[in-house]
């Protein structure tokens, strides 16, 4: 479903699309942190098992909100992104003209 979601909100940095990149970075992230409390009654030897299914859809899900901001343009991903850490480029040779 949150990939549907994702896919109907486009590539536009706009409110809508931000608020649900957001939503997919939160969601999976507190899942896995409250993991230990949602396994707390799950007993058996396929508790295991279970957990690590958990953890591992809560990590593609994370995965899918990277895709999603790297194709919004919000991850600085392209070296123009890092222009600012850039020395700027010293001349080695001036050119001047004059008049003849």
């Amino acid at each position: 479903m949150n990939l549907f979601i994702m896919w109907m909100s486009g590539n536009a940095i706009s409110l809508f699309p931000i608020m649900m990149v957001v939503m997919m970075f939160f969601k999976p992230v507190k899942a896995i942190f409250s993991a230990q409390s949602t396994f707390k009654t799950i007993e058996g030897k396929y508790a295991p098992l279970q957990k690590l299914v958990y953890l591992l859809g809560n990590v593609v899900a994370l995965g899918i909100a990277l895709y999603k901001c790297n194709s919004m343009g919000l991850l600085p991903t392209e070296p123009s992104d890092w222009l600012s850490f850039e020395k700027p480029l010293e001349r080695v040779e001036f050119l001047a003209g004059g008049n003849m």
